[in-house]
């Protein structure tokens, strides 16, 4: 019984890390304030720093999304669900350093030891290995238990449950508890052993299987013994069976050891593969704990989410009706106080371009869109009514902090950042990439910054990236084609305060 595969919750099918991606993606997040965001609804560091630790790598398979999606959608509405699970995983993964410790505690001889020592040490580790996985199986009886009462739809969670219940139907698995449970409490005193041996053409053992114990208090065998090493015996140069009883000498007590010692190995090596298959589902749960606080989060504060639909890059839009920043709610702002916007990008815009006064919502909206593009890539509600969001390979952000630079004085040293940043972008620009840009070039001379992003924004569409700029260079407006370019403008009084609508020309 071994497992070639182990359990997720957060991927159905596993994703290339890219580790440059990585740093692009925890500036997106630090830019987009995402960050100071999930630390505001979630008060343990260490699930918030896992979390955002996720956030950095957006799935990029949409079939990885919906899995993800759909977890959720359990666990928010199966509440206890999530807690017992917590609770089961959160012990199932230490375990495994129980089991370390209590092999390590086992007393190790010298080299000069008798084979009746030897046997007596490795029967010692066999009684270990078996406690360990007696521990293991029953937390296959325990997860079929605790997914008993729920209604599941999610692929993640039903799949775990079946397999558990597949795995209890198992006559393998039913061995190996057979046998787990006959080795915890006695010393080889209180067996009558069977060894099987397989020898070479010059007589010397090859392998040495233990195909039965006999306890000789109960007179009960472990006949699960022959089916576990039937299909790794040799065929050839076997000789028969030979009993061999707690008095025999040395050479007796040499040929259980190996038995018996292989026995061991094989029981480890099952052992480990099964504990494997759930190991690290108490880390992937800490995504879902935060997950669903957020979601909380938004409900307490009267706000709407949708879970969105996500499509495959190739579709190369971004739609999304009353899309808020949800960043607002921790800066005070009520329900009333937040103005939302629908985002409409189809595969034919090349981007967006949003002027406006200064503090009238053009970086709310920036951050809006960008913090709902990297929670739809994870599997996450967003803050709208409704969102259709394709997949993007990269997302890249140059956010600037206008106004300190001014008061510092500062503004030669920010050029050559800004320089700097809109370099390290193109040089990693990769198709369907989203660039969010806020008041870059704000500092150089008007015509030669106009000309200088124009150039760079027309070569975006080229690479299939799509670009949102914040800028207050008009001039952009009069260079970009509307045809292919939103031309908006943050409104300035009014029903339209705080709203981005198409530029007046």
């Amino acid at each position: 019984m071994t497992a070639d595969f182990k359990f997720s919750l957060l991927s159905k099918i596993p994703e290339d890390v890219n580790y440059e991606a990585l740093d692009d993606m925890s500036g997106a997040i630090y830019d987009l304030s995402l960050d100071q965001a999930v630390r505001e609804f979630c008060n343990a560091k260490k699930q918030a720093d896992y979390f955002i630790d996720v956030l950095k790598s957006p799935l990029h398979n949409v079939e990885n999304v919906r899995y993800r999606q759909s977890i959720l959608k359990d666990l928010l509405q199966n509440p206890q669900l999530l807690a017992d699970l917590n609770r089961l995983f959160k012990r199932y993964d230490t375990i495994q350093d129980d089991w370390k410790e209590m092999r390590a505690n086992v007393y190790s001889f010298g080299v000069n030891v008798s084979k009746r020592a030897l046997l007596e040490f490795t029967f010692s580790q066999l009684q270990v290995t078996a406690k360990f996985a007696k521990m293991i199986i029953g937390y296959f009886y325990s997860l079929n238990e605790l997914f008993e009462p729920y209604q599941l739809t999610s692929e993640g969670l039903c799949g775990i449950r079946q397999y558990c219940a597949d795995m209890i139907a198992n006559d393998a698995f039913q061995e190996i508890v057979d046998i787990s449970s006959h080795f915890l409490h006695y010393t080889p005193e209180h067996y009558e052993f069977s060894v099987t041996a397989t020898v070479d053409d010059s007589l010397r053992l090859r392998i040495s299987d233990l195909c039965e114990a006999v306890d000789l208090n109960s007179k009960a065998k472990v006949n699960p013994l022959k089916k576990l090493f039937q299909s790794r015996k040799a065929t050839e140069n076997q000789i028969p069976e030979v009993k061999i009883p707690g008095d025999e000498p040395d050479d007796a007590d040499f040929l259980l050891n190996e038995a018996m010692h292989r026995m061991y190995t094989v029981l480890t090596d099952i052992t480990n593969n099964v504990y494997e298959l759930f190991y690290g589902l108490s880390r992937e749960l800490m995504f879902y704990n935060v997950a669903v606080a957020y979601c909380a989060y938004i409900q307490e504060h009267g706000m709407t989410a949708c879970m969105p639909t996500v499509l495959d890059a190739s579709r190369d839009v971004f739609d999304a009706k009353d899309l808020y920043d949800f960043l607002l709610l921790s800066e005070g702002k009520t329900p009333d106080q937040i103005v939302s916007n629908d985002v409409h990008m189809s595969a034919d815009c090349d981007g967006v371009l949003i002027r406006g006064q200064n503090s009238s919502g053009k970086t709310v909206f920036l951050r809006s869109l960008g913090i709902a593009q990297i929670l739809a890539q994870s599997g996450l509600p967003v803050c709208a009514k409704s969102a259709k969001i394709s997949i993007r390979d990269a997302i890249f952000t140059q956010f600037s902090s206008a106004e300190k630079d001014f008061q510092v004085g500062d503004t030669a040293g920010r050029f050559e950042g800004e320089v700097q940043c809109i370099s390290h972008i193109m040089d990693r620009l990769r198709p369907h990439a989203l660039i969010l840009l806020n008041e870059t070039f704000q500092t150089t001379a008007y015509a030669e910054g106009t000309r200088a992003i124009y150039d760079i924004l027309s070569f975006l569409p080229l690479a299939h990236a799509k670009f949102v700029f914040v800028t207050h260079l008009t001039h952009l407006y009069e260079l970009c084609n509307p045809d292919h370019v939103q031309l908006m403008q943050s409104g300035r009084e009014g029903p339209t305060r705080y709203k981005i609508i198409p530029a007046e020309l």
